[in-house]
């Protein structure tokens, strides 16, 4: 692997306020059928936003030795089995005036030494559908100043330092956001390391993507010259997916 700092069984996340994505450990929660639309409501549309726009296991990135394996599908809180998709978007897509929502849960798994259990590392996907380009670029503009200034996160969240967001070639606009923020749970605290997030936002006619990782760590270290972050990876691919 070329993530360095934490090995691959780190713990789970654990906030005062709701879990980032408690949907990940809902033995409840199944995936929705490839081709039925799912509107924001949670009820069939005849839109032709449907769960197939997500990502999927052969689609995701992550290292040697791991990869992201997807648990759910279903609208922006997993039919209600979900909590936030991301920290910093309080309201969701659905709060930027998204029509319908499509929403795609991971975990990590260690795919070298399968027995070894992987908790704590997640990657969610959301896809927008709006009524129009206009509408899906203000969301666009409005999501990616949510996630970098994360002015409404959880009270949990005492910590969070965002980064410049930088270009990547996908749809009509794309953005990565990085970020910092804790504090860490007890168990994993060592006075180096932070929850690392990776947020990427792209823009592709009248929806929006918004592809998110989260890690435990104090750096990374995957090399441009190897596609560059998994997020930098797969966030051309989730756009490729739109068709």
């Amino acid at each position: 692997m070329n993530r360095r700092s934490t090995p691959l069984f780190i713990a789970a996340m654990a906030f005062a306020a709701p879990a980032l994505l408690t949907a990940c450990s809902d033995d409840t929660t199944t995936v929705a059928d490839e081709t039925t639309p799912v509107s924001s409501t949670g009820s069939p549309s005849s839109s032709t936003l449907t769960a197939d726009v997500l990502l999927t296991d052969a689609d995701t990135v992550y290292s040697d030795g791991a990869d992201w394996f997807r648990l759910a599908t279903g609208d922006e809180d997993l039919d209600g089995h979900g909590d936030l998709a991301h920290p910093c978007l309080a309201e969701g897509l659905n709060g930027t005036g998204a029509s319908q929502v499509v929403r795609a849960d991971f975990e990590l798994r260690n795919t070298q030494e399968p027995d070894i259990e992987v908790q704590g590392d997640l990657l969610t996907e959301l896809v927008g559908q709006y009524d129009d380009a206009a509408a899906a670029e203000a969301a666009y503009d409005a999501v990616v100043a949510a996630v970098t200034e994360c002015a409404e996160r959880p009270a949990a969240i005492t910590d969070f330092r965002s980064f410049e967001p930088r270009a990547v070639d996908a749809g009509t606009e794309a953005l990565i956001v990085d970020a910092h923020f804790g504090p860490l749970p007890e168990a994993l605290e060592d006075g180096d390391s932070a929850y690392i997030m990776e947020t990427g936002v792209a823009l592709d006619g009248d929806r929006v993507v918004v592809l998110t990782s989260v890690i435990v760590g104090q750096d990374y270290n995957f090399l441009d010259e190897d596609g560059g972050t998994p997020v930098n990876q797969m966030l051309p691919v989730a756009v490729d997916r739109l068709g």
